[in-house]
């Protein structure tokens, strides 16, 4: 019998409706079984993620609802949970998209959609902050991931705007291109992406407004504003 579990990203991931209910309908078991986990953002950094992971040892299928699937796989991914061992029926409810726009949710950081990044590292090249890092590989350079979480700037998706495959996630951003709501295809292939973007976009972060033919103009200039309006660093 598959577990269901109801998931909150935290305080700001409000529902429209019983979450309990609504999932208990839908798997159709009583709502008193229905498992909850609140304040995933939290309990996926690194002081939280053996609970986190304690939580998802076990083969039995899961009926997971929540918010944005998209947001809670990247979410479990960086917690260390891997999202692909076992059948998981993924729900995504109805939620309320004004409580994220009122105030940034907290914690504020990025995560990243495997299924999308490439390692093309524009990402790590763009931010000030040392959020990002790679994690040595067999050629001494390997995948892209979030080192520092808490160095990240509170309201500030500037580096989303930027990533050339949309795989960037910030779960309390109030817009849906950047956190999860939307389910973004993955590229057709590395090949594609190289004659669409070039060999390496953005490779020096001193060099960045001479690389702009290689970007979303409109999506530099606003990553920029988002920069200066929320770390007053340009």
């Amino acid at each position: 019998m598959a577990t269901v579990m109801l998931i909150f990203l935290g305080a700001r991931d409000r529902l429209l409706a019983d979450g309990v209910a609504t999932l208990a309908a839908h798997a159709g078991v009583p709502p008193e079984t229905v498992v909850q986990l609140t304040d995933l953002a939290e309990q996926a950094l690194p002081r939280g993620r053996e609970q986190i992971r304690a939580r998802f040892r076990g083969e039995e299928p899961l009926v997971i609802g929540c918010s944005r699937p998209r947001a809670v796989r990247a979410l479990l991914d960086f917690a260390g949970v891997d999202t692909t061992a076992r059948p998981i029926e993924w729900v995504a409810l109805p939620f309320d998209r004004e409580a994220l726009r009122r105030e940034s949710g907290v914690p504020w950081y990025p995560v990243i959609d495997r299924t999308l990044c490439t390692g093309c590292g524009t990402c790590r090249e763009y931010c000030l902050f040392s959020v990002y890092g790679r994690t040595p590989g067999e050629q001494g350079v390997g995948p892209v991931r979030v080192v520092e979480p808490l160095y990240c700037k509170t309201g500030c998706p500037a580096c989303a705007r930027l990533c050339p495959v949309g795989a960037l996630i910030f779960p309390f951003c109030p817009e849906a291109e950047l956190n999860g709501e939307i389910e973004t295809p993955a590229p057709q292939s590395n090949a594609d992406l190289k004659r669409q973007l070039g060999e390496d976009p953005l490779r020096l972060l001193t060099e960045r407004r001479k690389r702009r033919g290689l970007l979303d103009l409109s999506k530099f200039e606003q990553a920029e504003e988002d920069r200066i309006r929320h770390s007053g660093v340009l």
